[in-house]
């Protein structure tokens, strides 16, 4: 038998065509405690405590990139645990991590990123997962629980749009040159 860990997995937007495809990956995964289902809840915890190491990759390449995600497994023994955050805008952030899903980087990484970008903050961001972090964030603020209804397209995309706005508009959207997505802000938010 492989080893086993907890998995978690948190949907901070989702538009509504979305939500049966989230909800179904969840439920097939054994993170979906009802059924039937009743509705995607922004912002809440999916767990599940014992998956077989590795299951965080799986369940995040079968979530939508319409959404807005993070799911991460704990450490086990000699394994670091997974994490992936997700943005529309940005993409997908991939790092190890410890048991509260923060990205964890040993002194080398850590002198590598730094010798790369010159110490630069925006650059580092990018580099640890911050930029994301940011991101997601500011969705938490404006969606925690919003219930996303499987079939009724544009229930709850008018509550969640003025959070992604602010996100395509606002300071989230500063990022180094290089990074992945649309045009960014020259400057940095506040951390």
């Amino acid at each position: 038998m492989a080893d086993r860990t907890p998995i978690e997995v948190l949907v901070f937007a989702c538009p509504d065509e979305d939500a049966g495809t989230v909800l179904d990956v969840l439920h097939e995964h054994g993170l979906l405690p009802q059924s039937p289902r009743t509705g995607l809840e922004l912002c809440r915890g999916y767990m599940q405590a014992e998956m077989p190491v590795g299951s965080s990759e799986e369940i995040a390449a079968a979530l939508p990139r319409s959404s807005a995600w993070q799911v991460w497994e704990d450490p086990k023994y000699e394994h670091l645990g997974q994490v992936f955050l997700h943005h529309p805008d940005l993409g997908v952030f991939r790092a190890d991590c410890d048991a509260y899903g923060r990205a964890v980087f040993s002194g080398d990484e850590v002198d590598q990123m730094v010798s790369e970008t010159g110490g630069d903050r925006v650059a580092l961001g990018h580099l640890t997962g911050r930029t994301w972090q940011v991101a997601l964030e500011a969705l938490r603020s404006a969606n925690e629980g919003i219930v996303v209804q499987p079939g009724t397209a544009g229930t709850s995309s008018r509550m969640q749009a003025a959070a992604l706005n602010q996100l395509t508009g606002g300071p989230a959207r500063w990022l180094p040159p290089n990074a992945p997505g649309l045009a960014r802000t020259g400057s940095a938010p506040t951390l």
